[in-house]
């Protein structure tokens, strides 16, 4: 008798804990070499966007204008040998989000900007789009409301300026109507420009951090990349 109960118990311990991990994310699996290649390349479109950027906010509130300074950083990220690249917005105390990830699809052929909201409700909102003419244009469609959100992301002069629109089209129908704007320039950088500065050996984006490897130093664009390349170094350095 107790040991039937005892089999009753597993096995109703099974079903739970079958039950608990119904729905929850699996990890990511590792990607094959060749579509690890394809994300990287395609991520480099949007490589100008690696650094700190110091930007001014404006968004149209009662008739106004108003306006807030906010720090955006972006950065790549190798997990497993998966690339991404990693946005902070005023280091996780953004005015609309904390943070966010940059990822490629190779299936779809599409990106894939996945965003975490500022505030208490931190439920991700993910958008997908494509690069094109120089500028990234993601979007995504509430479910209950139908609006359509657009955010539209480019650089210009020579990846020293950059510039964000958010955007939306209530019920999905007609024309966008702006909601906000981020624009300013890459910390350190001035329009006036300079001397070019080196390639980034892990990226191939232009870089300022320099790391060594046998005696001789190599530069890279980003903290993603100097981990990257510490983790690794005889793969880059080659």
């Amino acid at each position: 008798m107790f040991q039937r109960m005892t089999v009753l118990a597993a096995l109703a311990a099974g079903v739970l804990g079958l039950a608990s991990n119904a729905g929850v994310a699996q990890p990511d699996k590792k990607a094959k070499p060749e579509d690890q290649a394809k994300a990287k390349k395609a991520l480099q479109d949007v490589q100008d966007f690696i650094g700190l950027w110091n930007l001014e906010g404006t968004q149209k509130a009662g008739g106004k204008t108003e306006a807030w300074k906010e720090k955006v950083s972006w950065s790549w990220k190798f997990k497993d040998g998966n690339p991404s690249i990693t946005v902070a917005f005023a280091e996780g105390k953004g005015k609309f989000y904390k943070e966010g990830e940059l990822n490629y699809d190779v299936a779809g052929k599409k990106y894939v900007l996945t965003l975490t909201p500022a505030g208490k409700d931190d439920t991700k909102q993910v958008f997908d789009g494509t690069f094109a003419k120089g500028a990234l244009t993601v979007s995504r469609k509430d479910a209950k409301t139908g609006d359509v959100y657009r955010i539209k992301m480019n650089t210009v002069a020579d990846g020293v300026r950059f510039a964000l629109k958010y955007e939306k089209q209530d019920g999905g129908k007609g024309l966008f109507s702006d909601v906000y704007a981020l624009n300013g320039n890459k910390d350190g950088e001035s329009l006036a420009g300079g001397s070019k500065k080196p390639e980034c050996i892990v990226s191939g984006g232009a870089a300022n951090i320099p790391v060594t490897y046998n005696g001789k130093t190599y530069y890279v664009c980003c903290s993603g990349c100097r981990d990257e390349f510490n983790a690794n170094p005889k793969k880059y350095a080659k």
